[in-house]
């Protein structure tokens, strides 16, 4: 192994370590808390939710 290739080795795995440890930092971060939902925002919610229900239902042909 010659002086170059063993250089570039040590360069590529210090690189390598450095952005694990980098991903690893950020991706420890806390997230960022999420406000409770109102009462409209979820009346809304399961309305669309029913209304395609209802839809997918009416789409389904019956069992003979």
């Amino acid at each position: 192994m010659t002086w170059s290739d063993a250089t570039t080795q040590a360069t590529v795995i210090m690189c390598s370590a450095f952005l694990m440890g980098a991903m690893m930092v950020g991706c420890a971060s806390t997230p960022d808390p999420q406000s409770d939902p109102s009462k409209q925002d979820i009346r809304q919610d399961s309305d669309r939710f029913f209304k395609k229900m209802g839809q997918e239902e009416g789409q389904q042909a019956p069992s003979p």
